[in-house]
């Protein structure tokens, strides 16, 4: 080969490795600025599953989904399973699943790998259907059997054909996206003010009596989820329980487990305290007064159940 001949072979090669060495960086960079968000992030292709199907909606709830998605939402952040997006009003939330997290890795179908690896590749497959099944229970029980405690307005786990609703949502780089609501999995919820700095706010105007009622709320809402045979995962008062309307919900519904034993008194009982141990020592901080408050809050609540 002449030296003219390996110029002309080695440019297209020297030409894909520098465009390859430049994505990588790019790409991250390009992830960090939108938060990891793309419309392709919250994109899904599954066939329909007739059990996540949810309840038709009233007259009252068709009339307030109308006003909540006849405004735009702006990207407000991430957690484990969602991208959050506010309403212009301030007074919703709608959440878009990460489909990642469900997803069936591509290289699962198409790149053969050694036979010895066959169970590590089907305890992945089945870890993601089992992700999925875990979470989409929780959001339909939210829902439609603890309604008083989620805040949710809608929920939407299936494609549909009859929405009709095309949403404008704009991402962390102020980029306008019309998304069409029927081909997306999503959750509409009323949005909520959080306890720890509603608290914190109340005890700096030494508004004792409110900050009481709080806390029986909490404290009334593990046991309304006990006594409705639920276990939540991720009970942290701090990062997922609000006030909507003076009334405390919880904001992440993404983690309820049915399980009949927490109905007992001795699980419930369990419960409270688990749930209410750090955010006693949190008010121990605050307001001593108020974490013996809670403490004689959660001792009534077991004495009555």
């Amino acid at each position: 080969m002449t030296n003219k001949s390996r110029k002309r072979f080695a440019y297209p090669i020297l030409t894909a490795l520098a465009i390859a060495a430049l994505y990588y960086p790019v790409a991250h960079f390009c992830e960090k600025r939108t938060d990891t968000f793309t419309i392709g992030a919250i994109s899904s292709n599954r066939p329909f599953e007739p059990k996540w199907q949810t309840h038709p909606l009233s007259s009252d709830e068709k009339k307030e989904m109308e006003t909540a998605l006849s405004q735009k939402y702006r990207y407000f952040g991430k957690g484990g399973q969602c991208y959050a997006f506010f309403s212009e009003d301030g007074q919703y939330v709608i959440k878009f699943f990460k489909q990642r997290v469900y997803k069936i890795p591509l290289w699962h179908h198409f790149i053969p790998i050694p036979y010895v690896f066959n169970r590590y590749k089907e305890k992945k497959r089945l870890k993601r259907l089992d992700k999925i099944e875990r979470d989409f229970f929780s959001y339909k029980t939210a829902y439609e059997d603890l309604p008083e405690i989620s805040g949710l307005l809608y929920v939407h786990l299936n494609q549909t054909q009859d929405l009709n609703k095309t949403l404008t949502i704009i991402d962390l780089l102020n980029i306008e996206h019309r998304l069409d609501l029927d081909k997306f999995d999503f959750i509409l919820q009323r949005r909520a003010d959080m306890i720890y700095p509603t608290l914190t706010r109340l005890i700096d105007e030494k508004n004792k009596n409110r900050s009481q009622q709080i806390i029986d709320q909490i404290v009334n809402l593990i046991v309304y989820r006990c006594q409705k045979g639920y276990e939540d995962w991720d009970p942290n008062v701090r990062t997922n329980c609000g006030l909507l309307n003076d009334r405390v919900i919880k904001i992440d519904v993404g983690r309820f487990i049915a399980n009949e034993k927490m109905k007992s008194k001795e699980m419930c009982a369990s419960e409270l305290i688990r749930v209410t141990t750090p955010f006693k020592a949190w008010l121990m901080n605050q307001d001593p007064d108020l974490a013996s408050y809670c403490d004689a809050a959660v001792a009534k609540a077991i004495e009555g159940l």
